[in-house]
């Protein structure tokens, strides 16, 4: 697609996840993000395949699944234009946790953690800011998959 790096900047900084960003080091790591064009009903990635990157929505929305043993693949959330996801892979050397499937075409930005840890070396303060917003989404979505299964216990006492 070749996204003009001005413009791509500006997106980068009203991403939550950079907001908090100074112009500088938000040029450098739109210098370091990938372009990936999805088509509806694509697979970005499965399941348990090794992961390494963190991808950010610029347009278009992501469907997240896991495997269920009843219904075969359940719908975690859809994300939309602004959202990032695959954080987990930036933080540890694991699978995925999830299958996370273009809902309709989709233009993602994508940044590897060998990239990305060579940017918090470079740039530590701007490095931490980042990882403060991935920490508050996480302990956000553990919460969140925390009430759900709440919900599930106590809807299993009824049974």
């Amino acid at each position: 697609m070749g996204l003009d790096k001005d413009i791509l900047i500006d997106i980068l900084k009203k991403l939550s996840l950079f907001s908090e960003l100074n112009f500088g080091p938000v040029k450098e790591l739109a210098y370091l993000f990938s372009e990936r064009v999805f088509q509806g009903g694509e697979t970005i990635f499965e399941e348990n395949e090794p992961g390494d990157s963190l991808l950010v929505i610029l347009s278009g929305e992501v469907r997240i699944t896991q495997r269920a043993d009843v219904s075969g693949e359940e719908t975690l959330t859809v994300l939309k234009k602004g959202d990032f996801f695959g954080e987990m892979a930036l933080l540890e050397d694991l699978p995925r946790s999830a299958t996370a499937i273009a809902h309709c075409d989709t233009f993602i930005m994508e940044i590897s953690r060998e990239r990305f840890m060579r940017f918090v070396e470079k740039e530590p303060a701007s490095g931490v800011k980042i990882l403060i917003t991935l920490a508050r989404s996480l302990s956000a979505r553990l919460r969140e998959a925390d009430n759900k299964i709440k919900a599930y216990v106590n809807l299993s006492q009824w049974i």
